[in-house]
């Protein structure tokens, strides 16, 4: 039986980044390559907060679903970064307690030109290391993570890696 993997994000999981603030189409593709050796259910839109996320989390019986899932959120969280933090906790104890493997993912670098945004960046940073969770960071870091990718074709290496 082949592995099942859920997915909550933002533009990664949508093949599309920022680049000079307009989304473009990227060649990486993650979810398509993952697809050819699990099955997987995307729930990544634009707009997905880490409250919304959670929210779908526990409306679906994600314990006989999945048996891993890939957190790439804190892209829409601009507006309330303040709750972010505990709110990504939960979703990693919802996970956890339903026996799924959470896989984290920093922020993309372009948006961590903004101070929200690097906030943001470390509740997950801090999340990762408090609760023991993989994780993949894009860009240069002295943070304790899986893995550090620097550009898009090592984010689909590492992401596979771990799946």
């Amino acid at each position: 039986m082949r592995k099942r993997i859920a997915i909550f994000g933002g533009s990664l999981f949508q093949d599309i980044k920022l680049e000079n603030k307009k989304f473009i189409i990227t060649h990486n593709q993650v979810s398509i390559k993952l697809s050819k050796n699990y099955d997987i259910e995307n729930y990544s839109v634009q707009g997905l907060t880490a409250s919304r996320a959670l929210r779908l989390i526990k409306a679906i019986p994600i314990q006989e679903l999945y048996n891993d899932c890939i957190l790439a959120l804190g892209e829409w969280d601009m507006e309330n970064p303040s709750a972010f933090e505990g709110t990504l906790k939960e979703i990693i104890q919802e996970l956890l307690k339903n026996n799924v493997r959470p896989l984290l993912v920093s922020l993309p670098q372009d948006l961590l030109k903004n101070e929200v945004a690097v906030n943001i960046q470390n509740a997950i940073d801090h999340v990762a290391v408090e609760m023991n969770v993989d994780y993949i960071y894009e860009g240069n870091t002295n943070k304790t993570v899986s893995y550090i990718v620097l550009d898009d074709e090592d984010m689909s290496n590492a992401i596979l890696e771990l799946c």
